[in-house]
């Protein structure tokens, strides 16, 4: 970006007819910040040279200002076959998931071990066969026709599930047979290959829905998670209530028959769905292309990187090597990989390993992850203590609910429930809240406060630990042991835990959710898949991870913190331990969220206003991020039209008026800061910092 400039032309009859030149403007820490009204071209032409690019932007051009009506949005008219797509795939998933071990226990006559083995194995293969699907999707088939196809083994893995129910069980106090056996694990290992073509798809291709160059779909795609991840809940709530209910109360092939019939119905309803679809293609095998630069960049290890990147390897046109996938613009992240699109052979010289620099930046924002990746980890750990430690705290205390004795497991049905009121909570008040008073929640900040919630939630849980102790040691129940008898369990009730599994539901609403949204919106659409694989993969990791954590600390002292008798145990210990790591990991998320840029997007919007703080490296003006809110203001007080709020924007950036936060100048944008967009009520927008 060029320091030097002329002097600001005094603004135009229209701003559609002139392209914007000047200065760059900078904040008071330094930083540039830009607003572009999406029209002029660095080389002039307007809006007229813009449309010719094919890229159908006329539909930009209209006169309506403010958000997108959402009856005219894609949450309203595709998003919903997706949704309901989820909570029927869901139910039916965690319908089988849920009773899995008690059905081998029960009916196939396994011991508890070799039924818990079989069902971590299968569990495990569940998160793993996602990168299976993803790879699929992002290479050769695209998000849809992977969900149809996987969907197919899905549904036979459940008609045969349910059919082995029926007709392949064991006789009464007979041990299964090896036909049974094998009937019975080729249908469960048919849902485990079916939800890995469903899990990293599904959530992805919703999101693909909404076009990111257009502002004001791109303000509902967090939306669009919210409810995602209600759908999922509801699902979840349905099959522990409902389905596992019918199944240990009724029949098992009754039971199974639900979760098929169920997932039958999404099936139907995606594909009701499908006229309306926007469909993005794939792009070849990102892992071939993740090779290709790794290689390069070894290959290339002495070359050094130009600070121009002008003089990095890329090929001529508006699309990248990358099948269907624009250039991506260069950033300062990871320069060390750069190192494969520099040319290091002679000009003209063949080299076999000089890669482009969009299959740089692609690997690049897939790599940026690690550090959110691994701090994920920790919190799938503590998300994994609601069905294991919780459920061993409440097995000690009073599990009464009036006249009925309920098992300590259904108590975690409240971290659903609380999941269905936060989603609410954030999506129509938390969020809202801080956007209207211009500082909106980034996806980061979203994450790093789940974190904190997941820590209290531990405090609180250790608590209630203390006091159930005091009352174990008050009554003299110590050498009784709660599993003989229920007349051992402290005479505290269970729904004291009720904080506990609230502060976890909320942590989830906020972190989980706050992931989907990052791991999707902040990838090209070459890799989307792959990237939401790998997001499913922390959860399965977050859980072995758990599982290590209990191992150590059963090593270190000697199985006094988690012991056989709930009522010599000391939880609390373990779950101050729990609540430490979470924090150092928060302190580590911090200083990961404070160096991570968002993607830059482009936009095909003509909203001055909409595409503030996200310009796409035309001309544009030069704008504090208060200096926007300010505009904002005025903007809704003259209600002006969509072309004289334009024209309004680029003569207060000609006035170069001085404030505290900026000085208003015009500047042309080579290069501009990612930042997230973030509209208003009005259509005005905000940015959104890491």
């Amino acid at each position: 970006m060029s320091s030097e400039s002329a002097p600001p032309a005094p603004p135009p009859a229209s701003p559609f007819d002139q392209p914007a030149s000047g200065n760059v403007g900078r904040d008071s820490a330094g930083k540039q910040s830009a607003i572009s009204d999406g029209r002029g071209a660095a080389s002039g032409g307007g809006v007229a040279a813009e449309v010719e690019k094919g890229s159908k932007l006329a539909s930009s051009l209209d006169d309506e200002s403010g958000p997108l009506p959402l009856k005219d949005s894609p949450l309203i008219r595709k998003a919903p076959w997706i949704i309901v797509t989820e909570t029927c795939e869901r139910l039916a998933y965690y319908g089988v998931a849920t009773n899995a071990v008690q059905y081998m226990v029960e009916v196939l006559h396994m011991s508890n071990g070799e039924a818990a083995t079989q069902t971590n194995i299968w569990s495990g293969t569940c998160y793993v066969t996602p990168l299976v699907g993803a790879f699929l999707a992002d290479a050769y088939l695209g998000r849809y026709w992977v969900i149809v196809l996987f969907s197919i083994l899905y549904l036979v893995g459940f008609w045969g599930l349910t059919a082995s129910a029926q007709w392949a069980v064991p006789a009464v106090g007979a041990a299964a047979t090896g036909a049974q056996l094998a009937f019975f694990y080729a249908t469960m290992y048919l849902i485990a290959v079916g939800t890995g073509g469903i899990k990293p798809c599904v959530s992805t291709f919703g999101a693909d829905q909404f076009d990111e160059r257009k502002p004001r779909e791109a303000a509902l795609i967090p939306r669009f998670f919210n409810c995602f991840y209600a759908a999922i809940n509801v699902g979840a709530l349905l099959a522990s209530t409902v389905v596992v209910n019918v199944q240990t109360s009724v029949s098992w092939p009754l039971g199974f028959l639900i979760p098929a019939a169920a997932f039958a119905l999404g099936l139907l309803a995606f594909l009701a769905g499908t006229r309306l679809y926007r469909r993005l293609p794939p792009s070849g095998s990102p892992f071939t292309r993740f090779f290709r630069v790794i290689a390069g960049a070894l290959a290339h290890r002495k070359a050094v990187v130009p600070t121009d990147g002008e003089e990095l390897h890329e090929v001529e046109g508006p699309l990248s090597a990358v099948r269907n996938q624009p250039k991506m613009e260069r950033t300062e992240s990871y320069k060390w990989l750069e190192k494969a699109c520099t040319r290091a052979a002679a000009p003209g010289a063949p080299d076999r390993w000089l890669v482009t620099l969009t299959e740089v930046e692609e690997l690049k924002s897939i790599v940026r992850f690690a550090g959110v990746w691994l701090t994920m980890v920790m919190f799938f750990a503590i998300y994994a203590q609601m069905s294991t430690t919780f459920v061993l705290q409440g097995t000690g205390m009073n599990c009464t609910l009036g006249s009925l004795d309920v098992a300590p497991a259904t108590v975690t049905v409240l971290d659903t429930i609380s999941v269905l009121i936060w989603v609410v909570l954030y999506d129509l008040i938390i969020e809202p809240f801080f956007r209207k008073r211009g500082r909106p929640i980034t996806v980061l900040q979203r994450i790093g406060a789940g974190y904190l919630i997941a820590a209290l939630a531990m405090q609180c849980a250790a608590v209630v630990d203390v006091f159930r102790q005091r009352s174990v040691a008050a009554h003299g129940l110590q050498d009784c042991n709660p599993n003989d008898s229920h007349d051992c369990r402290a005479p505290m009730s269970v729904w004291l835990q009720i904080p506990q599994y609230l502060l976890v539901g909320m942590s989830e609403v906020f972190s989980i959710i706050g992931a989907y949204d990052l791991y999707c919106t902040q990838v090209p659409d070459s890799v989307r898949s792959t990237s939401s694989a790998l997001n499913l993969l922390s959860t399965a990791v977050g859980s072995y991870v758990a599982a290590a954590l209990v191992a150590i600390v059963g090593a270190i002292t000697g199985g006094s913190w988690i012991a056989a008798n709930t009522n010599q145990a000391h939880y609390d210990y373990f779950f101050l331990t729990l609540m430490g790591l979470m924090l150092l990991t928060l302190v580590a998320f911090v200083y990961i969220a404070r160096r991570f840029s968002y993607r830059k997007l482009p936009h095909n919007s003509c909203d001055a206003e909409a595409i503030a703080l996200q310009p796409e490296g035309r001309a544009g003006l030069a704008f504090s991020p208060p200096a926007v809110r300010e505009l904002s203001k005025e903007l809704k007080e003259l209600q002006l039209p969509r072309r004289d709020s334009a024209q309004h924007v680029q003569r207060a950036g000609s006035a170069q008026r001085d404030s505290s936060a900026q000085n208003f100048q015009l500047m042309p944008l080579a290069s501009v800061p990612s930042q997230r967009l973030e509209l208003t009520a009005h259509g005005s927008a905000s940015s959104q910092l890491s």
